[in-house]
């Protein structure tokens, strides 16, 4: 059985990116040809010659014409009669073993090239001879000659003739200096090995060769490692190169029989982290990173441009545990690459995070509540230009929101209510509110939101199973801590007055002592103000409004004092409604107007005094009728709203109480013209 020549050449199947595949075989057969000789390793050499054609269709700002014929050159073995009858064998498995030649590599040639020439002189059983040959798709090969040498020395002279590959020879308008660089990279495991003879390369008007090897002395040998992807063993060859000319990116070459394979993938598009050079002592270096493996020996095409491995992982049928993907060997790799270049991870995130802060405060500033979020800044990949970084926030918060409405739905939709739902669902809406509270239709579809969730927190009262007092605090603002501790948009103030989603210092049930230098143990549920009150430990000096002053007299100080749904709060027992709202709440604005002598965390005097305007809030879950009637008679008066309110003129104080449901009641009516216009469908 024949298989003519042209059919083997038409099965090849070249891309833009295998341009210089054909220099490429024909520089490793001549190293292994070299390592076969027993001449002396500095004496080994291989020279290639670059002889031009016509200018590429495409036009470059460099003006370099295309490849239209290429000369290699080297003092190996030889055609011999073992290496010249394996030429003659079409998939020849002489050298499949030993040096992984799959017999196909003068094919590529062809595929490429209308014509090859070789001529050779060789030492066989002492006897110097000389064997001249050309080959092409059609004749096969012809104009056979053999005889004996003019010089007794080994030559072996390749010639590539006529680029005439339409798919490839614009890509061959390449300089010297890129071809170089590109062998050196396809020859880098012959280095790491040791087993690389000295290259040469002469392009046109070039008087003295370029040593392909001064290239490696750029390179440092930084690291070996080896790892396993599903009981198959890797390796690879870290190597640092210094940054120079126009190279922007690190690199993974994939190998197979001592040699790459395809085109070099840039890491960045496997692991954003190394979008940046690496630094070391003010000097900036990238890395190539060859991977080897007897599993990517078995997995290359003939052609050796190529795997058959898949990309991705493919989903595995009947529980049997799929084949390895790029994808399963890049995630192993880019775990070793972290670890071992941890310091520039670190540096990558940090910059990459300055970069989208910048660009957030710069030319994106609806997502400037990112900027107190670093594990949402984290998931932005690293070296986006700015309508990624554009693409990628809005990705975010997209998610984020529905994932906060899904959430809020879900609880709302359930019967379920108890400690560890409301807990869950609280911290939920805490962590995620940030993402749109920047964009004026996030910021009221979250308000709606938190409406629906407070009055479902309501709804348990009708079964007789009412959340805590805490559980309805939480979701208004966290207990135990000060602004210090919760970002601005975490909080849900506005449920209670819109007025006070602007004040400079809130404090959460916290000791008096701990907002200020009054010493007192006394702990209201909100405490207010428009000045810093915090000691040193408790420091605010972030503003969330602008316009007040840091020290002397405040404007105003307001106090909220939330009770717990289901009970009427300060009950005597459970008939004994004379007390007053005000009782709630009064002792803790007697502790700020009757110290003469309170500091700021600086030291320095605030002042809140008789004059000073004073609001307190009192929520509670219910009214009796008995205890409105009380407290009508003590000189309260009941809003046209429900609710009931009482000034102190005397120390400028005025007081309203109201329940849980009446507070949501004006929530909702105040936010209805938003609503209506932002999430009723017309």
């Amino acid at each position: 059985m024949e298989t003519p020549v042209k059919n083997l050449v038409d099965a090849v199947d070249l891309t833009p990116e295998d341009a210089l595949l054909p220099l490429f075989e024909c520089v490793v057969n001549s190293i292994i040809s070299l390592n076969q000789s027993e001449i002396e390793k500095e004496k080994k050499k291989i020279q290639i010659q670059i002889f031009r054609g016509n200018p590429p269709t495409q036009t470059k700002i460099e003006s370099i014409d295309t490849i239209s014929n290429i000369k290699i050159i080297d003092n190996g073995i030889g055609f011999n009669e073992e290496n010249y009858k394996s030429f003659k064998t079409p998939l020849s498995q002489l050298y499949k073993e030993k040096f992984g030649c799959k017999g196909i590599g003068r094919f590529t040639g062809l595929a490429a090239f209308q014509e090859i020439h070789v001529k050779s002189t060789y030492c066989e059983n002492d006897v110097w001879k000389y064997r001249e040959f050309k080959f092409n798709a059609i004749q096969e090969i012809f104009d056979i000659v053999e005889k004996e040498p003019d010089i007794n020395k080994n030559k072996t002279i390749v010639e590539l003739i006529n680029c005439n590959n339409q798919t490839i020879l614009d890509r061959t308008a390449i300089s010297v200096k890129d071809i170089e660089y590109e062998i050196m990279q396809h020859c880098l495991i012959y280095y790491l090995n040791d087993d690389l003879p000295l290259i040469e390369i002469l392009d046109k008007d070039m008087e003295d060769a370029e040593n392909v090897n001064d290239l490696y002395k750029n390179l440092s040998k930084e690291r070996e490692r080896s790892f396993d992807v599903k009981g198959q063993s890797f390796k690879i060859y870290i190597m640092k190169t210094l940054k120079e000319n126009s190279r922007k990116n690190h690199y993974i070459h994939y190998c197979a029989n001592s040699r790459v394979v395809g085109r070099s993938k840039n890491l960045n598009k496997v692991n954003s982290l190394f979008s940046y050079p690496i630094v070391k002592d003010g000097k900036q270096y990238f890395l190539d990173v060859y991977v080897v493996s007897k599993y990517l020996n078995k997995k290359v095409y003939r052609s050796r441009n190529g795997f058959t491995i898949p990309q991705e992982n493919d989903n595995p049928l009947f529980g049997t545990e799929s084949e390895i993907s790029f994808q399963d060997i890049e995630t192993k790799l880019s775990d070793v690459l972290e670890e071992l270049f941890d310091t520039h991870v670190k540096d990558s995130r940090d910059r990459n995070i300055k970069e989208i802060e910048q660009y957030i405060t710069s030319k994106a500033p609806r997502y400037r509540s990112f900027l107190r979020n670093k594990d949402c800044l984290n998931m932005i990949p690293y070296g986006l230009a700015d309508e990624k970084k554009e693409e990628y926030l809005y990705k975010i918060a997209f998610k984020a929101r529905n994932k906060v409405e899904e959430q809020i739905q879900k609880f709302i939709s359930t019967k379920k209510i108890d400690k560890e739902s409301i807990e869950s669902i609280t911290n939920e809406i805490k962590a995620k509110t940030a993402y749109d509270a920047d964009s004026l239709a996030d910021y009221m579809f979250r308000r709606k939101g938190i409406i629906d969730l407070f009055e479902k927190y309501l709804e348990a009262d009708k079964n007789g199973e009412y959340k805590l007092e805490s559980d309805l605090h939480k979701l208004i603002f966290p207990m135990g801590i000060t602004i210090d501790d919760v970002d601005y948009e975490t909080h849900n103030l506005w449920l209670l007055d819109e007025r006070f989603a602007t004040y400079k210092f809130i404090a959460s049930d916290k000791p008096l002592s701990s907002v200020s230098q009054k010493k007192s143990t006394k702990e209201p549920d909100l405490i207010l103000t428009d000045e810093p009150l915090k000691n040193f430990d408790n420091i605010f000096d972030n503003r969330i409004s602008y316009g007040a002053n840091n020290s002397g007299e405040i404007s105003s100080l307001v106090i909220f004092e939330l009770k717990r749904p289901g009970e009427t709060a300060h009950q005597k027992n459970k008939t004994d409604y004379r007390w007053e709202y005000s009782d709630l709440i009064m002792k803790y604005f007697d502790d700020f107007i009757y110290n003469p002598d309170k500091k700021n965390y600086k030291g320095r005097s605030i002042r809140v005094d008789r004059t000073t305007p004073k609001f307190g809030y009192v929520i509670l879950d219910v009214l009796p009728i008995a205890l409105e009637e009380y407290n009508k008679d003590k000189g309260w008066q009941k809003t046209p709203f429900g609710s009931f309110y009482k000034m102190f003129g005397n120390i400028n104080l005025h007081i309203e109480a109201l329940t849980f449901a009446k507070l949501i009641e004006f929530a909702r009516k105040r936010h209805n013209p938003f609503f209506d216009k932002l999430f009723v469908s017309k």
